[in-house]
Parts: C-alpha cells; sequence; structure tokens
C-alpha cells in the first residue's frame, strides 16, 4: 500500500485520506505522507487490539466515514461503508493443495485472521486483489460476488535496466524453505541437468536453516554446485539478477508473484512455475514449467544457457511485461473504486 499512497499524494481528490498506523511504522515513511495525508499513530498491542478495538474507534471519532481495510482484515465492529483489500486466499490451501509449515505460534493468528476474513468480506462494499487468480479464488472458496471485486495489480519499484547480455552459468533462486515456495524444485532440476558447470545460488536463507540445506544439497550430491546465502542487499540482489543466466521460481502458490517482475525488469531471464498467478504476471516474457517436473526445469535451464538469440529474446519480452505494471495504474483504480463507493453510498467527508 506504500507505493499506492505515494501516488495517491500526487492525485487530485475530491475526499481526504486519514492514514493510520501503529508504533512500529517507520517513522521516515510517517513524516513523508505527514505532507500529503493527516496520519495518526495508534499504540494498542497485540496488533489484533490494534485491528479490532483502537482503529475502528479512533476511526469513528475522527468521523472517518469509509474505512479501507488494506491487509485482508477489517474490524468487525465496523458497521459503516467498507473496502477491503484481499491479497490472496493461501490459507485457506495450505495442508491440502500443497505441504504447510508454519511455527506453532502462528496457528493462533492464521485462524483468527481466516475466521475475521469470512466474516467482513461478505459484508464489504468492494473487494479489491491483486490478480485475476486471486479474484476466482476468493469467488470459489470465500464464495464471493464477482462483481464486487475489482483487480488492483502490483508492481515493481524497480526501474527497467539495460540488460547485461552477457551471463553467467548460474541460476539464481530465493531461499525462502517455506514448501510451498518449492526451493526442493530448483534442486531437484539442478541435479537433473547434470551440468557441472551449471551453479545455482540460493540468497536470502535464514541462519538457522543453513545447516539443513547443506545436508540436503550433500543427499543429492550438489553440494559442489550451490552457494547459499544469507540475506543480501539490494545492490548485491541486483547484481546477482542482472548477471545471472536465469531466475528459478518454482512456487507451489502465488497470489501474484512479484518477484518475477523484479527479475525481468532487471534483465534476468525467469524460468516460473505454470501455477496460479504466475503464469498471468510473467505472460510471454517467463518460461513456464511444472513446478514438480525437474526435467522440464532442466531442460528450460540448458535452453537458456545454450541458446543466446531465444534468451535475448526472452529478456526483451520480460522487459515488455513488466512495462504493463505501473503503481500509478494500481493507485487510479483504487481511486475509482473509492469513487464509486463514496458515489453509492451518497458520502462524504473522509477515507480512511
Amino acid at each position: 500500500m506504500y507505493q499506492v499512497c505515494r501516488e495517491l499524494a500526487d492525485m487530485p481528490r475530491s475526499y481526504d485520506l486519514i492514514l493510520y498506523g501503529d508504533s512500529s511504522a517507520d517513522p521516515e515513511v510517517v513524516r513523508e505522507f505527514s505532507t500529503a495525508f493527516r496520519v495518526e499513530i495508534l499504540s494498542a498491542r497485540p496488533f489484533a487490539v490494534w485491528e479490532q478495538w483502537a482503529w475502528p474507534q479512533r476511526a469513528e471519532g475522527d468521523g472517518a466515514t469509509l474505512l479501507h481495510g488494506t491487509a485482508n482484515i477489517a474490524p468487525l465492529s465496523w458497521r459503516g461503508p467498507l473496502i477491503l483489500t484481499v491479497l490472496d486466499v493461501i490459507e485457506w490451501h495450505r495442508g491440502r493443495d500443497f505441504p504447510s509449515s508454519i511455527p506453532l505460534r502462528h496457528h493462533i493468528s492464521r485462524l483468527y485472521r481466516m475466521n475475521t476474513l469470512k466474516r467482513v468480506v461478505q459484508r464489504a462494499d468492494a473487494v479489491l486483489t491483486i490478480s485475476a487468480h486471486a479474484r476466482d479464488d476468493m469467488v470459489r472458496t470465500l464464495h464471493v460476488a464477482s462483481d464486487r471485486i475489482v483487480i488492483t495489480p502490483l508492481a515493481t519499484k524497480l526501474s527497467i535496466q539495460a540488460p547485461v547480455l552477457t551471463k553467467r552459468p548460474y541460476f539464481l533462486a530465493l531461499g525462502a524453505m517455506d514448501p510451498r515456495k518449492n526451493l526442493i524444485g530448483a534442486l531437484h532440476a539442478l541435479k537433473a541437468a547434470n551440468q557441472k558447470e551449471f551453479r545455482l545460488k540460493i540468497v536470502g536463507l535464514e541462519p538457522q536453516f543453513l545447516p539443513k540445506s547443506r545436508e540436503l544439497l550433500n543427499s543429492l550430491g550438489i553440494q559442489d554446485q550451490v552457494d547459499l546465502s544469507p540475506m543480501v542487499s539490494d545492490e548485491e540482489l541486483t547484481e546477482l539478477y542482472q548477471n545471472a543466466a536465469g531466475f528459478l521460481y518454482l512456487s507451489l502458490y502465488e497470489g501474484f508473484g512479484l518477484p518475477l517482475l523484479e527479475a525481468m525488469a532487471l534483465g534476468c531471464p525467469v524460468i516460473s512455475s505454470n501455477r496460479a498467478a504466475l503464469p498471468e504476471v510473467g505472460g510471454d516474457g517467463v518460461i513456464l514449467v511444472d513446478p514438480f517436473d525437474a526435467s522440464a526445469t532442466a531442460d528450460a535451464m540448458q535452453k537458456l544457457i545454450a541458446d543466446v538469440a531465444f534468451r535475448n529474446d526472452l529478456i526483451r519480452r520480460g522487459q515488455s511485461r513488466v512495462a504493463s505494471f505501473g503503481w500509478k495504474q494500481t493507485a487510479e483504480l483504487t481511486h475509482d473504486c473509492y469513487l464509486r463507493v463514496i458515489r453509492h453510498r451518497g458520502l462524504g467527508g473522509e477515507v480512511q
């Protein structure tokens, strides 16, 4: 929502916006938005108390006439006009459509959010979501009428960079250990490629997962071909994307898939899972594969290394694809939704 608010700040509006945050809000962001909006920081813990009590109480006291819940949730006590952003309904798929691995402490939060979302989404005047896949999944899973859902796609903050066309023989993958992210699929693809000169660089691994990851590499016999790294700087990550022969993103479920746009913007060819929203986001700018088919991914890896003309054409198509997404467009769609609800409800005053 940060990028959308940046765009809304410069947009002529017939309504006022109040931004509410909690005590963890970044002071720099608060200062930035205070020049364009009224910003209120409310202290309440735990966060569920902030969402369900502090936020609606303050909004009502401030005379807010329309509430926008921007992260899959809204106060159950709010009875006024409501817009709700639902990024995805992934929680209904965990353990059913892909393995689930979340810490025990997150289960209570998960139950709270799932049960709250089921109730508030039914009474929202409009629901914003980030892809057609997320919309259709919401219709199937939560039985929301499709004509109440507006697609407001994400975009990347990265500008399109002139691509580095001479690539190095390594592939890049993100080190999330959630089984949904299917990092194991990238490892099996590297093994299936059976090319000793190929390397896989995995970045963003949390330190506690390094020993287990090394054990897995040893069991697959690819320990000499894989580099494991913890979090890297934005500058380092940009360089890794720009020089890689390809980016492997074999996730089993994504409501959008922002890393596809980031890689393509930086001129990195992408091999993507053909599941969920990823084909919708990648379009013809990525190679789509079955995330469970290691041989198909290995074939795509070999093609990116061997066929320079194909690789360069994929880079061109990827960057063209990125250009079709933009935060200004997303902000305009959000703004239009505000205006429709305001007109429909005959509202004036402030939107929060």
